[in-house]
């Protein structure tokens, strides 16, 4: 069998994957300490600093202190002092840091803070990113208490360089440009500006910014071949080469694209030591069960997976589409003289210098052809691994990457020009415009049609059919000895492609998202419109970029067919702000805005930032509905019910859109839905006005008002409708009690079954097709 490593390396890292996805490491860690804590409990604790940066410090070999106020039991402790081991790391805030040496061991006292998990389908999951780094929860707040003396002093050394070099970085170029060139050098992004970095993501040139496979070029090989040529034995060159680019490694903090590629080059340097052929495919699955074994949470990481697929696609994927160019004499290098006048036999100087020209022209056209195949072979691995974490992938990427990567090595010899003589201007001048460039070409790719493609997150057996799709392209157009086999490899590159893109109708459903103490609810109909009701929230931040927007990239939803604004507060209003701002340039297009048609004066002054924002993002229509209008989308009906035409009271929640909207299913029957917005005094009293005119008696779902507050949805209200489902959007320990006892006390007696956001995060209702 070829490959034999390899083969067990990819064995090993899959029943890695089969545990962990079955919950198996997941079992055996629920009973840490820190997965015990609440948030709030004051702790003491004690660990190794292994990693710090800013005012940020982690620690290993972790110790609590039991004496915690709450959140954990003395019962479960025993002895109160004693200090209970954790087999997870911690993220410690803490003002003097830079003080404390790495490798000591220090008690910190300060809050504790878990990662919470992601209660909306697309958010970020903070819990599961923090845990694939192994860290289980962060120390707020935190005062050093002690500092042993014992600690690392070359990583420490290697820690206040990179600091230095980092400063020099920043006092030789502008802000922005230098935070590039930290995180291309020195692997610190702690300065890289959330603009630049969404920007180099979105349009697939966020690899540059991860210490790779070209720094081991630059750094490992380099020594390597230099001392090699110098005369210098094998072991001294593959030895020197190693420890610079460990060490090279501890200055950037053993990132994990840099923990592969200098593991990789471990391996290349031991197969030469003992004599043995290196394998690059063979390196690299060894290094991935090695780095897998020690922390099974990194299969779940976007930087694991994404670096390893890109290699991985390098090594199998280049070779099957073309591979290296064979060396040796060009089969028409002797022909070129008979082009010449009168077919002359011979060459003369002007046609020898065309001769060379054209060898030139070859050869630079067949490096291309090389970095293209390359370049597509990388970006055909890593797309279901872009769209599983980030939902969106660049259609331009391919293009832009055989632009921008012909100058990384000059970058990075600038940057490092820069670094040591950072009073040459020239050097600082070269990377910032190289740096100029690349955001120019960024902008530019990133505005031209169609620049991303949102299909939505695949699911597994889209991922396999994908790939499986794909190596069957690969080998056809490997073996392709005719046009048909050709054909038949495009044909089939473009079957994975539309596999990977298909995205089953949602059918009839509500989604209610948890944006904590606010409202955001999506309507998506089995004909495929999409209708967005309220976006805002009070308790949490950037709830449209956050919350909305992700679901929106993980369900496909490329178009918003009308949103919805019920009224002004900000816990319903402040994330439609945001999707204006943002939604053009991540895809999502606003075909209408729609109003509660108040009376003009009050109309102008509760939305004129919505107007505004409207205005400013393309002009998008604005419209205001009244009650009585309605609207069809084939299986489906909504129908506003509140406010009357022209309505008067000032006050925000009298005058909040109300809808009634129904499914219909294919057998006749039929499923209801009432949205309340926060309605209530003389607000509901029209509502259930207009709801006993209708004759509408008994309604499947309602969406509580004003957050299950008591002095809505009353009694009144639910003797008439009679509702099933009561769902209540609010945020969890809320300042305002949400939702009161007194409505769920009036939901109860009404046989109704209560969902909450807060308790349950978000709801999604599936209506009968």
């Amino acid at each position: 069998m070829r490959r034999p490593l390899f083969w067990a390396a990819l064995c090993l890292v899959a029943a890695l994957a089969l545990r962990l996805g079955t919950g198996g490491f997941d079992r055996k860690s629920q009973n840490d300490i820190l997965r015990r804590l609440d948030a709030g409990v004051r702790l003491t604790v004690t660990g190794q600093v292994y990693q710090k940066d800013g005012q940020t410090i982690y620690l290993q070999d972790v110790s609590v202190c039991s004496q915690v106020s709450e959140g954990f039991s003395h019962s479960q402790a025993g002895d109160p002092r004693q200090m209970i081991s954790s087999k997870e790391n911690l993220k410690c805030d803490v003002e003097t840091a830079e003080s404390i040496p790495l490798g000591s061991v220090c008690t910190l006292e300060g809050t504790f803070a878990p990662f919470f998990e992601a209660t909306n389908p697309g958010e970020f999951d903070g819990a599961a990113y923090y845990r694939s780094l192994k860290i289980g929860g962060r120390l707020k707040e935190g005062s050093l208490l002690a500092c042993g003396e014992k600690n690392w002093p070359l990583r420490e050394f290697l820690y206040r360089l990179g600091e230095r070099l980092k400063e020099r970085l920043y006092h030789a170029l502008p802000e922005k440009e230098a935070g590039v060139l930290c995180a291309l050098l020195l692997g610190k992004r702690e300065g890289l500006e959330e603009s630049v970095e969404t920007l180099y993501r979105r349009n697939g040139m966020i690899h540059i910014l991860s210490i790779s496979g070209l720094h081991v070029a630059i750094v490992g090989m380099s020594l390597y071949r230099l001392l090699r040529r110098l005369g210098a034995p094998l072991w001294a060159a593959a030895g020197g080469g190693s420890v610079l680019l460990l060490l090279y490694g501890g200055l950037t903090g053993f990132g994990i694209s840099a923990c592969r590629a200098i593991g990789m080059y471990l391996i290349r340097m031991l197969g030469q030591l003992l004599g043995r052929t290196y394998d690059m495919l063979t390196a690299l699955a060894l290094t991935g069960a090695l780095m897998a074994l020690g922390n099974p949470y990194l299969l779940r990481h976007s930087g694991f997976l994404l670096s390893f697929s890109a290699v991985l696609g390098m090594g199998l994927g280049a070779p099957l589409l073309g591979g290296k160019r064979e060396a040796g004499r060009d089969k028409e290098s002797g022909k070129d003289g008979e082009a010449g006048r009168g077919g002359e036999a011979g060459r003369d100087r002007e046609s020898g210098r065309w001769s060379g020209r054209k060898k030139l022209w070859r050869k630079f056209a067949a490096g291309l052809g090389e970095s293209a195949r390359a370049s597509l072979a990388v970006t055909l691995a890593t797309l279901p691994v872009q769209l599983w974490f980030f939902y969106e992938a660049p259609v331009y990427a391919l293009f832009l990457n055989l632009l921008i990567l012909p100058w990384v090595k000059p970058l990075m010899g600038f940057g490092c020009l820069a670094m040591l003589w950072p009073g040459v201007s020239c050097f600082s001048l070269g990377a910032g415009l190289i740096l100029k460039g690349y955001e120019a070409l960024c902008r530019l790719f990133g505005s031209l049609p169609f620049s991303l493609w949102n299909p939505g997150r695949p699911v597994g057996w889209q991922i396999f059919g994908y790939y499986l799709t794909l190596g069957v392209a690969a080998l056809l157009w490997k073996l392709a000895a005719a046009k048909r086999l050709r054909m038949g490899a495009v044909l089939c590159l473009a079957g994975a492609l539309c596999l990977l893109g298909l995205h089953p109708g949602t059918g009839n459903r509500a989604v209610f998202l948890d944006v904590g103490q606010g409202d955001c609810i999506l309507i998506q109909t089995d004909s495929g419109e999409t209708y967005l009701f309220d976006c805002g929230s009070s308790s949490r931040n950037a709830v449209g970029e956050n919350v909305l927007l992700p679901f929106l990239k993980y369900s496909g939803v490329r178009r918003l067919d009308g949103v919805f604004v019920s009224h002004p507060d900000t816990d319903h209003m402040n994330g439609v702000l945001e999707l204006l701002a943002l939604g053009e340039e991540n895809g999502i297009a606003i075909c209408q805005i729609v109003l509660p048609d108040v009376e003009e004066g009050l109309f102008r002054e509760q939305f004129g930032q919505v107007l505004e924002a409207a205005g400013a993002a393309g002009g998008i229509p604005v419209r205001a509905l009244a009650a009585g209008e309605a609207w069809e989308c084939e299986n489906a009906r909504f129908t506003c019910l509140h406010p009357e035409k022209g309505w008067g009271l000032s006050d925000t929640n009298t005058c909040s859109e109300c809808f009634y909207v129904e499914f219909f299913a294919k057998d006749g029957e039929k499923s209801t839905l009432l949205l309340t917005g926060d309605v209530e005094g003389e607000g509901e009293r029209a509502l259930l006005s207009q709801l006993k005119g209708r004759g509408i008696e008994q309604v499947d779902v309602l969406k509580a008002a004003h957050h299950g507050s008591r002095g809505s949805t009353s009694q009144e209200l639910i003797s008439q409708i009679r509702p099933r489902i009561a769902v209540i959007s609010c945020g969890r320990e809320n300042r305002y009690g949400h939702p009161h006892r007194e409505l769920l006390e009036r939901l109860a007696q009404a046989g109704c079954q209560v969902f909450r956001t807060d308790e349950q995060g978000a709801l999604i209702l599936q209506f009968t097709p």
